[in-house]
């Protein structure tokens, strides 16, 4: 697939640099993926999605380190893999017909919750997408956004706490 898209874009040096993001995030594209979709070929295509709108988008991620860009890239692929999830939703197989009887609440469940992160304010949800869809650490975090580790682990933490209240006004019971 890389050389695929590589024949996409124009320059040289795009074509390096995109070869440096492909080759170090396509596997936390992947499993950010996968995790929503739970289905390994949905998820590929949620990541080549992904890669695509990168490229289509390519002059934004020119002047970032590749080793900077997980939140951007993990964020995109959650994009991809939520939207080929509702697309799908209205595809209905064999399968869901027997499931209509007893309708799934988890996945409406799911986009509520991710309706609900989005509403975080900014500084919140980056340190918090940061932590918990790329994996880093707080010193890491810290380092990246030029913070103190008091100041992310309190942004996290409040984060978490305004995210908790949103939900249970929405209505979720939260298991302690």
């Amino acid at each position: 697939m890389l050389v695929y898209y590589l024949q996409m874009l124009d320059t040289p040096e795009e074509k390096v640099r995109f070869e440096q993001i492909y080759l170090k995030y396509r596997g936390l594209m992947y499993h950010v993926a996968e995790d929503i979709l739970h289905n390994r070929q949905d998820a590929e295509d949620a990541v080549h999605n992904a890669f695509l709108r990168i490229i289509k988008k390519f002059s934004r991620f020119q002047n970032t380190p590749a080793k900077d860009l997980a939140p951007q890239v993990a964020v995109i692929a959650r994009n991809e893999a939520i939207s080929l999830q509702r697309k799908q939703k209205g595809e209905a197989t064999l399968e869901d017909w027997d499931g209509l009887a007893e309708p799934s609440e988890s996945i409406s469940d799911y986009h509520a919750l991710v309706d609900s992160f989005a509403r975080l304010p900014r500084t919140y949800r980056a340190v918090m997408e940061m932590k918990l869809l790329s994996g880093y650490s707080d010193g890491e975090i810290a380092a990246k956004l030029g913070l103190s580790k008091t100041a992310v682990s309190t942004q996290i933490s409040r984060g978490r706490r305004l995210l908790r209240d949103i939900v249970e006004r929405e209505g979720f019971l939260l298991e302690a």
